[in-house]
């Protein structure tokens, strides 16, 4: 049984990484056209065709696939993810009513591919090593290994593809090229502090084996 200290670093991470991510998705994703893969990227499509808020569709989107796959995750993971996207619409929204508080990087748009890549590779992974999900493409991905011969990161590689040929619709091919930079820096940062997180997971387990025997 978790410990309050580890219930409480697990909620302190999620809340961080949240306004991490919001942070970073409004300052440089949006404020450079600069996109991601998933659903993080179909909110950003959203805002860019329709004009509506991410503090609103992460909450309709997000919530939708964790009802989704309810029935397959544990109530603490649903509960984690329910209160990562709630920190990420409600931080988002605050970004929004402030305005952007880092320069336009739309002259140096690596810079801003980069910037990008690691405000979300840090948000997201930190929500993940705090063990919830910083959005739906975690049910999506989990589902689809349960149900599919398709591996956790062939469905990230497929939903990010499909998700960055749709944003053709209001980028060039140049921006969606720098934003494939941008996913490929956050995907690695993800991947690092979930791996991390997985092999203290481990070595917590072990602890706890070696004080019952």
């Amino acid at each position: 049984m978790r410990s309050k200290k580890q219930i409480l670093k697990s909620i302190v991470l999620i809340i961080l990484g949240s306004t991490i991510l919001s942070f970073g998705s409004y300052n440089f994703n949006y404020q450079n056209s600069v996109t991601e893969g998933g659903v993080l990227g179909l909110i950003l499509l959203i805002k860019n065709v329709f004009d509506i808020s991410p503090s609103i569709t992460s909450l309709m989107i997000d919530l939708s696939l964790f009802a989704l796959g309810s029935k397959f995750f544990g109530k603490k993971f649903l509960l984690y993810s329910m209160l990562s996207t709630a920190s990420f619409s409600t931080t988002y929204k605050i970004w929004e009513s402030i305005g952007f508080l880092v320069p336009s990087f739309q002259h140096n748009m690596l810079i801003a591919s980069i910037l990008a890549g690691i405000g979300v590779g840090i948000g997201v992974g930190l929500v993940v090593r705090g063990g919830g999900a910083a959005g739906g493409d975690d049910v999506i991905a989990l589902l689809g290994d349960k149900f599919t011969k398709f591996k956790v990161n062939h469905i990230y590689l497929f939903t990010d593809a499909v998700v960055l040929i749709m944003s053709l619709v209001y980028l060039d091919i140049k921006q969606v090229f720098f934003s494939i930079i941008a996913v490929t820096i956050s995907g690695k940062l993800i991947s690092l502090l979930y791996n991390e997180n997985e092999d203290n997971d481990k070595e917590d387990e072990y602890k706890e084996e070696s004080l019952m025997i």
